[in-house]
């Protein structure tokens, strides 16, 4: 039997405190390349305290997270992006007084040049391929017709669509997905499966935390739950949801 190769993330042991509440509890999860994990639980279960662990926006009390076998548990979300560990956010966090476009390609700040090489005034062709990249994006997320609008004029689902986009903009390896269903239309949710799929087949490796079980059922290929800040159970959809230590924990039965 061949053995599994190493995770391209691990999270070890991951704890977590809040004045002298636990919101997260030993947690381990293993991210493989070319995969979508998704992250369930009920409310307050610790799903965004854990992306914001992986992220780097709060540091646990115990534990670790590597990225290829190196630890980068230390590091700052700034210092995260470059490496290829990019997320969104379940409150949208856009430039709203900056148009779409524009937003998209702020989210390409970390492979942008800057200093004297910016100052030229003909596109090199690297900045060419940015502006492509951010054409695709706007076609893939169907924002291209509203490119030049600011994005606070966007109606909510669009604006969840284009947080994705700009998170695709950075050009993940690992991408963080906190609730993109959210606060979409039925059809906006139908229309999230194939996308997130679009996403892994072209090279990142998906961590989606969602409510709608529908989504995770869809496109997920594993699945950890959480429950009380510590992980219950993990495996397949298809285990996940028919299990009786899931139902108890959504529906208290």
């Amino acid at each position: 039997m061949r053995p599994l190769p190493e995770p391209l993330l691990r999270v070890a042991g991951i704890s977590k405190h809040f004045q002298g509440v636990e919101a997260l509890g030993e947690v381990d999860l293993e991210l493989h390349e070319g995969t979508i994990h998704g992250v369930v639980g009920p409310n307050g279960a610790g799903k965004t305290t854990l992306l914001n662990v992986i992220s780097g926006y709060v540091a646990p009390n115990a534990g670790s997270v590597s990225l290829d076998a190196a630890d980068i548990t230390g590091l700052t979300p700034q210092q995260r992006v470059p490496l290829g560990v990019v997320r969104t956010f379940q409150n949208i966090r856009l430039f709203g007084g900056l148009s779409v476009q524009d937003n998209l390609l702020i989210g390409q700040h970390s492979r942008a040049h800057t200093g004297v090489a910016s100052l030229w005034p003909l596109r090199t062709g690297a900045e060419r391929g940015l502006r492509l990249e951010v054409r695709e994006a706007l076609e893939l997320f169907d924002l291209m017709p509203y490119r030049k609008r600011r994005a606070a004029e966007l109606p909510y689902g669009l604006q969840k669509q284009l947080e994705m986009a700009r998170a695709l903009a950075a050009r993940p390896r690992v991408l963080l997905l906190d609730e993109p269903a959210a606060g979409m239309t039925t059809d906006g949710r139908h229309a999230l499966v194939p996308r997130i799929r679009e996403l892994r087949d072209r090279g990142m490796s998906v961590i989606v935390v969602e409510h709608d079980m529908d989504v995770i059922a869809k496109v997920c290929d594993h699945v950890t739950v959480l429950n009380f800040g510590r992980r219950l159970i993990d495996g397949s959809p298809e285990q996940v949801l028919t299990s009786d230590e899931v139902r108890t924990a959504y529906l208290g039965t």
